[in-house]
């Protein structure tokens, strides 16, 4: 349905975009033509003399004609008087005629065209179609239409019918034309403006409607976009929580049932009069007792939402001196071959950290690197001090990570796909809260690993000034 409301929303602007486009190439037309048309009157009324001159000439010898016509089939009538009573008309007419097209001075345009039979008193060679183009320009200049326009005098076999649907027209090879004007029915003469691909200024006209659909698209999409990958990452994260609820049930129900199990059998088998026996039960339930302390202390110290962090209390110590107690630890209760090795560019490192969530970083690694791999295991750690920070590597030789998983790691509840069972327990908080506790000291950690070829974990933390 989201995906549907997009396609909708955008061909809906695009309608709309459309719609205001066609919109404003007929109205940009239809200002073309109207200024054609004033055009030709203002060129008409910077010659109007010599029209005028000429019209009255052609005027005389019509009305010559004329009257020799009457006088042919009405011999009594007296010629003078009748040529006094044309020539009298003709001055009524031409002065009703001017008094119509007289333009108000504080106007620009003409306020009404005169008739198309006084076009045929204008002569339309190139000087002519010249001087109107120039004429245009300074029309089109004055209106602030930046559209190239050409006038131009074409032959065509009939006036073209104008359909209603078709408000713009266009040539033959596809550019935007005004309907023809006929300057001469003798020889079947129009004048025409053609138009230059007017795109780029209706275009700049609508730049805030563009602005603004794109905006609105980009926004829509964006949208979209982050309402997936919220809802992918929800999706993700319960199945997470779901996991790691399960994980935690079940790693807080073994240790519980073990030491119960002890205890009863202390209570029922008599086993408080062996000593020995007793004293496999008692470690026994120690160990489980501990494994079940690590866990919830695990739990407690992880900011689960991860906005405040640990709570942090930084020291000066040797980070080399650190190390050598977390293998001493690790080799307490291994159940592996283990061979550690240490090394370091310097002696001794020391940095300023909160030592105990430092130890606990270092004791995850190291646990991990002994959970993670196979019997025979290597773990080597180096230390190498720079100018401003401390770099520790932890390597093993374990069952590795795939560069897919790289990422995904560091992130609360995950663990690397094993199917519906893992050979390992845990709740996917452990490297997550080594990364939460190295980011707060502004170190950072990366993991440098491949399937069946072992992991490297890369800390840098910055080094203490003393």
């Amino acid at each position: 349905m989201i995906v549907l409301t997009l396609v909708g929303i955008i061909i809906v602007l695009s309608t709309w975009l459309f719609g205001s486009y066609k919109s404003r190439q007929e109205l940009v037309v239809s200002d073309i033509e109207r200024s054609l048309f004033n055009v030709i009157q203002t060129y008409y009324d910077d010659h109007e003399e010599r029209f005028r001159e000429t019209r009255a000439r052609n005027n005389r010898q019509n009305d010559n004609r004329f009257i020799s016509r009457i006088v042919e089939l009405y011999p009594e009538l007296n010629r003078e008087k009748l040529s006094a009573v044309v020539d009298s008309l003709g001055r009524e007419r031409r002065k009703t005629f001017e008094r119509k097209r007289i333009r108000p001075t504080e106007k620009e345009e003409p306020t009404q065209i005169f008739p198309s039979f006084m076009l045929q008193n204008i002569e339309f060679n190139d000087t002519t179609l010249r001087q109107m183009n120039v004429l245009m320009d300074k029309v089109l200049k004055s209106k602030n239409i930046s559209v190239p326009v050409n006038i131009e005098l074409e032959t065509l076999d009939s006036l073209p019918q104008h359909s209603s649907n078709v408000q713009t027209r266009t040539d033959e090879f596809g550019n935007l034309t005004t309907r023809p004007i006929l300057v001469n029915s003798h020889n079947n003469e129009f004048l025409i403006a053609k138009i230059d691909d007017p795109s780029a200024y209706i275009l700049v006209k609508m730049g805030w409607q563009l602005v603004l659909s794109t905006v609105l698209v980009f926004a829509l999409v964006g949208s979209f976009i982050y309402l997936l990958w919220t809802i992918n990452r929800q999706n993700k994260l319960a199945i997470m929580h779901k996991t790691f609820v399960n994980n935690m049930t079940h790693e807080l129900k073994t240790p519980v049932a073990t030491v119960m199990a002890a205890i009863e059998a202390v209570q029922r088998y008599g086993a408080k009069d062996d000593s020995v026996r007793m004293e496999k039960y008692l470690d026994l339930s120690r160990k489980e007792l501990d494994h079940l302390s690590q866990m919830i202390e695990r739990v407690l110290h992880f900011d689960m939402n991860g906005a405040n962090g640990v709570k942090l209390e930084f020291t000066n110590f040797d980070v080399i001196k650190l190390i050598n107690t977390c293998i001493e630890t690790a080799k307490i209760s291994l159940q592996k071959d283990v061979r550690f090795s240490l090394t370091s560019t310097f002696q001794p490192v020391f940095v300023d950290a909160d030592e105990a969530h430092i130890k606990n970083v270092i004791s995850n690694l190291i646990d991990n690197a002994i959970k993670y791999s196979v019997e025979n295991v290597d773990i080597v750690i180096s230390i190498v001090e720079r100018n401003k920070d401390v770099e520790i590597r932890i390597r093993d030789n374990g069952l590795g990570i795939e560069p897919i998983y790289h990422k995904d790691i560091f992130d609360r509840f995950f663990r690397v796909p094993t199917g519906n069972l893992y050979s390992v327990k845990g709740f996917g908080l452990g490297l997550a809260y080594v990364k939460q506790v190295i980011e707060q000291h502004d170190g950072f950690i990366e993991v440098e690993s491949a399937l069946e070829k072992g992991t490297t974990f890369i800390i840098s933390l910055p080094k203490s000034n003393i």
